[in-house]
C-alpha cells in the first residue's frame, strides 16, 4: 500500500476502517486534539448565553444533543425541525410513544415534516440570532444552531477504483466475514461498509472483534471463519440527558423481536457518560495517560 506523502507499507492484510464525516460538534472539524477541545469550549460558552436553540434533524444525534441542552439549561428554547414525517421510522412503537412522551417533559418542541426554506445567515455552533423561514410557512428565530443531519463516508481514498468500486453511498461491499469483494486480505469495519444497518459505533465495535477473529486465525494459517450478521431488527440507546431516554434491543427470547429499554437502563449504559468511560478505559486514557 502507498501513502499520501509516497512511503510503501508492506502488510499482511489490511483494513479499511475509515469511518464517516459528521457535522460538528458530533464529530471535529479539525485534525488537532487541542484545536479541537478550544473549539468545543468556545461553542459551550456561545451556547451557555444563548435562550432560543434550534437543532436540525431529528435523528439519534440531533435528538440526544437536545437533551444535553435541556439537561444543562432546562430554561432554554430548544426546537428541533426535520423534514420526515415521522420519528424514528423502523423502530417499536412503544419506543416512540416513549420518546415523544419524555420530549413533552422536557420541554424540547419538535417540528416534523419541516425544514429551513433558506440558508442559515450564521454558521453551526456560533451564537448569532436570526430568523428564518420554514417550509411550513411560518418562521424560527434562534440565537444559535446545530446541524444534526449530513453524514458522509470517508472513503474518497478508494475514488479511483483500484481496491474496490464504491456503492451509490460512498461504501465498499463486503463478505460475511467482512473482507472486501474478493480480497480473502483486505477487510472493512464500521460506517464505510454497505452493511444493511444503522452505523453506529456500538456496530461498528462488534464489525472488530469480527475483523480481529478472522486476521488472527489468517496468521496462523488458516481459514477465517467468524461472520458477521445484521441484527434482525434495530438497536438503539438514545439518551435525553443523564436521567432520560429511550432505547431498543434485539429480545432474548426471539432475536427478531424488539425489547423496548426503559430510561434507567439507557441512563446507566450510557446516558451517565455518553460512553467515555468506556473509551478512557478501551484507550488507556483513564488515568490521564496519553
Amino acid at each position: 500500500m502507498t501513502v499520501a506523502d509516497g512511503r510503501r507499507i508492506e502488510a499482511d492484510c489490511l483494513v479499511l476502517a475509515t469511518g464517516s464525516g459528521y457535522p460538528f460538534p458530533a464529530k471535529a472539524d479539525v485534525d488537532e486534539a487541542a484545536e479541537a477541545l478550544a473549539r468545543l469550549r468556545e461553542t459551550h460558552e456561545e451556547l451557555a448565553g444563548a435562550e432560543r436553540v434550534l437543532v436540525t434533524g431529528a435523528g439519534p444525534v440531533g435528538l440526544e444533543l437536545a437533551g444535553e441542552i435541556k439537561h444543562v439549561w432546562p430554561e432554554k428554547s430548544v426546537v428541533i425541525v426535520d423534514p420526515a414525517p415521522e420519528l424514528l421510522p423502523g423502530f417499536d412503537p412503544a419506543l416512540r410513544a416513549d420518546l415523544l412522551r419524555q420530549r413533552d417533559a422536557l420541554g424540547i418542541e419538535l417540528r416534523l415534516s419541516t425544514a429551513l426554506a433558506e440558508e442559515s445567515p450564521s454558521e453551526p455552533g456560533r451564537a448569532k440570532t436570526f430568523t428564518a423561514a420554514t417550509t411550513a410557512d411560518d418562521e424560527i428565530t434562534a440565537d444559535i444552531w446545530f446541524r444534526a443531519h449530513g453524514v458522509r463516508t470517508n472513503g474518497d481514498h478508494l475514488a479511483d477504483g483500484r481496491l474496490t468500486a464504491r456503492t451509490a453511498q460512498g461504501r465498499v461491499r463486503v463478505t460475511d466475514r467482512l473482507t472486501v469483494d474478493d480480497y480473502g486480505q483486505v477487510y472493512a469495519l464500521g460506517d464505510i461498509t454497505d452493511v444493511p444497518e444503522a452505523k453506529t459505533a456500538g456496530y461498528a465495535m462488534q464489525h472488530a472483534q469480527v475483523v480481529a477473529a478472522n486476521i488472527a486465525t489468517q496468521l496462523r494459517g488458516e481459514a477465517p471463519q467468524a461472520v458477521y450478521r445484521p441484527a434482525p431488527v434495530p438497536s438503539v440507546l438514545l439518551p435525553l440527558g443523564p436521567e432520560h431516554g429511550v432505547g431498543q434491543f434485539p429480545s432474548e427470547d426471539d432475536p427478531a423481536v424488539p425489547a423496548v429499554v426503559r430510561a434507567e437502563v439507557v441512563a446507566q449504559y450510557k446516558g451517565a457518560d455518553l460512553f467515555t468511560g468506556r473509551f478512557e478505559e478501551l484507550f488507556g486514557t483513564a488515568d490521564g495517560k496519553a
